[in-house]
Formats: structure tokens, C-alpha cells, sequence
């Protein structure tokens, strides 16, 4: 879970952070470009190509945008539950393939009504983005459920009218669950994915214990193996801002066990 002031476009992500040539522009056009992020609102974007070339962009041409640098983790954004029946000499699986790569290709399919207020354009590329990171570790792809987006919705809901959009988990949730929130944008659950996923540059591959789940949990529970099925849900804040709630299933991050 976390809380970051960060500017991010509508349909789109970005952040403004150190000027290196490490993120990605794909076009609907079919083109790709790779420069930095520099600015953008609810009307365009600017980005600075490899060259130097600087050009903005409405959200009409951009497909989505890929940042190099992902956000810090901070705390923790998964329920842990304890087993009794850890992996025995756990291996990681070999990468398969670049996540650039793979997020050119079509997104999946998922129902017209998504079971939440995660609109289907959004819903499609938060999947496919979660199963590019499975792709990547060779774990098995995620559907979309609505009863699970529709519970994921009931508790964003809970958390903007009951909890000022604090970052609470929910207690005895038969769910995984990761938390995003953020204010100073637009925030979406493609966002909110990537924020996630930038965890994978701290997680080494272990069973999880109590000591190293902590930093890496909502990574963790992205490419868990056995988790199936996946739904999102996002409320707006009293005072502004977006809090998003994923909803696994089944859950993972099961200690003594790998996520792969």
C-alpha cells in the first residue's frame, strides 16, 4: 500500500523523475519510442524522444506509457498467511520474455461490466500488465472475475466514505489484496499495477518468511503461482485523489512458501 503525490494522465501513466532515456512512449499507431517522460494533464502529454526531440502528444495518440524507473515500495500490500507445508528447495523460474515486449501485444478480454468502476479499456491493460509480469517469471496467465472486482470495489468504496482513504486491509479476507492511493492526479489501475510491480528490483528469490514479504509483498502477490483470477475496484476520495483495491484469487504470499 502507499500514498504518493505524483501527476498521471487519464488512461495513461507517468511521473516526473531523474532525465534518463529509460521509458517507453507506445503509440496506437503501432509505434514505440523510447525518451522520458517529462510533463503532462488531463489534455497531453510531453515526451522527450532519445534524439531530444520534444513533442506533446493527446491522450488519443498514446496507448500507454511504460516508465523505466518504478516507484519505491514503502510498506506492504498483501495479506501473509501462514502454512505448514513449505516449497522444498525452491528455483526460480527463468524470465521469458521482456514485459516491453509483451505489453504490445493485444490485451485480454474481460466483461463488458467489469464488476466495478475500473472502466474495461483500464481493466484490460491492469490484466494484461499482471500477466506480462507472470509471463516474465513463467507463472500461468490471470482472468478477470467481476465478483471479485465487485468485492475489491465494495472495499475501495469502504475505505473513501469510512476510513478517509487510509490504507486499511481488510480482516479475514478469504482474498489476496493489494492497496494503492494517490492524490495530485488521475490515478489508475494500470498505475497502481506498475507501482506494484516495482517492487520486483528488491524481491531475490526465496521462500517468504517473515522477514523479507514485507518489501515485496504486492510483487509477490502479482506472480503468485496458483492465484488465478484477479479483480480491481477504485474510489474517489472525500478530498480528492483515487484509492484502488486488487483482490487475488487464490491468495498468495503464503509463508514458507515461493511465489514460482
Amino acid at each position: 500500500m502507499r500514498l504518493r503525490v505524483i501527476l498521471v494522465l487519464i488512461g495513461l501513466v507517468g511521473t516526473l523523475h531523474a532525465q534518463t532515456s529509460s521509458d517507453w512512449l507506445f503509440l496506437r499507431s503501432g509505434a514505440k519510442i523510447q525518451g522520458t517522460f517529462l510533463a503532462g494533464d488531463t489534455q497531453k502529454i510531453r515526451f522527450r524522444a532519445a534524439d531530444g526531440t520534444v513533442k506533446d502528444y493527446t491522450h488519443g495518440d498514446v496507448a500507454w506509457i511504460m516508465l523505466g524507473a518504478p516507484a519505491n515500495p514503502q510498506s506492504p500490500g498483501t495479506n501473509s498467511t501462514a502454512t505448514t507445508n513449505p516449497t522444498a528447495n525452491p528455483q526460480p523460474a527463468n524470465p521469458s520474455g521482456s514485459l516491453a515486449t509483451c505489453m504490445q501485444g493485444a490485451p485480454p478480454d474481460v466483461p463488458a461490466n467489469t464488476g466495478s468502476r475500473v472502466p474495461v479499456d483500464q481493466a484490460r491493460l491492469a490484466l494484461q500488465f499482471h500477466n506480462c509480469a507472470r509471463h516474465e517469471v513463467g507463472t500461468p496467465p490471470l482472468t478477470w472475475l467481476p465478483d471479485l472486482a465487485a468485492h475489491a470495489q465494495a472495499w475501495a468504496d469502504h475505505l473513501a466514505t469510512q476510513e478517509n482513504c487510509n490504507l486499511i486491509h481488510t480482516t479475514n479476507n478469504p482474498y489476496g489484496q493489494n492497496l494503492f492511493g494517490g492524490t495530485g492526479g488521475t490515478w489508475t489501475a494500470l498505475y497502481a499495477s506498475q507501482d506494484w510491480y516495482g517492487e520486483k528490483k528488491l524481491y531475490h528469490y526465496a521462500v517468504l518468511t517473515q522477514s523479507n514479504w514485507y518489501a515485496t509483498g504486492h510483487y509477490t502477490q502479482m506472480i503468485w503461482s496458483s492465484t488465478k483470477s484477479l479483480g480491481l475496484g477504485q474510489a474517489t476520495c472525500p478530498g480528492g485523489g483515487i484509492v484502488i483495491a486488487a483482490e487475488y484469487d487464490p491468495p498468495g504470499n503464503m509463508l514458507g512458501e515461493a511465489p514460482y
